[in-house]
């Protein structure tokens, strides 16, 4: 420890507020100090990991760009690299290398510094939250209040039309227009129904209940998909408006259900969420994933915006309205793709603790 003052720097506990994960070793890449983020974060013991080899815990990939770092005297910072953790789970990290020197100026060993790739996803997706509400708030309201006056004159008129005149052929035409105003209406309040929900009636809603619900009737829809699920039971009820929730459910499930043309399967898992808060409350994560066809990557920032879609006849509304309904429930959504092995959606919904 330092003396400052009257008051020492106690280095170990600096060194473990770090909220990246810090990693020392020697020039032959033995772990010198693993701090304490990096415990958390790679689940690894730092008292066992201490004098132990890097490779004992890190892929080649990892340790191939480590040797570089020494070999060649130089930082290497990787943007997306994958972790396979003791516990067997992956997770995404960005990776800095940074070799030090010792006072006759050679390298002398390497200092890791690795971030949680989803946590940052996590904590963007959050600046970004009530911008993004408040402009798709406004169009939504724009949208449906340009539509709804037209609709209702449209309707009235075919109505008209069909009680005034007795011709079958014009009789039948009205209907028509009446069942497609409705149709039409159908998707305004759908649309306005993003806001319909009052936040003060919200009840708990067991997210599990809904899920299996959804896995037995899609399941019998989609004869040419395999449903697993991997559920964290000690969950507790969410706080939410159900059939908003629910809607979202159903649709990313079916849009993995499209996503995969032969066989395939759908995964869809749960788990507590307590490295970070959504509205100062612990919070959820529901992933749906699936092994279809992908996204392209140019897509990825399209999907949540209103009647873009890659469907023939998609409206480009399903993916919108899920974002918002989220959104209003104070949570977000990430999505994880690549063409031709699937794509995973990340549903993120704060606990009612």
């Amino acid at each position: 420890m330092e003396k400052v003052g009257q008051n020492y720097i106690p280095y170990k506990d600096i060194f473990d507020s770090i909220p990246d994960g810090i990693i020392i070793t020697t020039k032959d890449l033995k772990i010198i100090s693993v701090n304490e983020s990096s415990e958390n974060l790679l689940n690894i013991s730092r008292k066992k990991a201490t004098g132990k080899k890097l490779s004992r815990y890190f892929p080649d990939e990892i340790t191939d760009i480590c040797k570089k770092v020494i070999s060649e005297e130089r930082i290497i910072y990787e943007d997306e690299l994958i972790y396979r953790t003791p516990l067997n789970s992956t997770i995404k990290i960005e990776f800095t290398g940074s070799p030090f020197y010792s006072s006759d100026g050679n390298v002398s060993g390497l200092t890791i510094q690795i971030k949680d790739k989803e946590k940052i996803n996590f904590l963007t997706k959050m600046d970004k939250q009530e911008n993004m509400e408040e402009s798709y708030e406004f169009l939504a309201r724009g949208l449906a209040h340009e539509l709804k006056n037209p609709l209702s004159g449209i309707k009235g008129a075919a109505q008209l039309l069909s009680t005034e005149l007795n011709s079958t052929e014009i009789s039948k035409c009205s209907e028509i227009i009446v069942k497609e105003v409705d149709r039409l209406r159908d998707l305004t309040n759908k649309i306005r129904g993003i806001d319909s929900f009052d936040k003060g009636s919200f009840k708990e809603v067991n997210i599990h209940e809904l899920l299996f619900d959804i896995i037995f009737l899609e399941s019998k829809i989609k004869d040419n998909v395999e449903f697993k699920h991997f559920f964290d039971i000690t969950i507790p009820p969410i706080i939410a408006d159900k059939d908003s929730i629910k809607q979202v459910l159903i649709n990313i499930v079916k849009n993995a259900g499209d996503a995969i043309k032969s066989n395939g399967e759908i995964t869809l898992s749960t788990k507590w969420v307590t490295d970070y808060k959504l509205k100062d409350k612990n919070s959820v994560l529901i992933s749906i994933k699936d092994n279809g066809i992908g996204i392209d990557k140019k897509n990825i920032k399209k999907i949540f915006t209103p009647f873009f879609s890659n469907k023939k006849k998609g409206s480009g509304l399903g993916l919108f309205i899920s974002n918002q309904i989220v959104t209003k429930h104070g949570g977000f959504i990430l999505v994880d793709s690549k063409p031709d092995e699937g794509t995973e959606f990340k549903i993120y919904l704060p606990t009612g603790n």
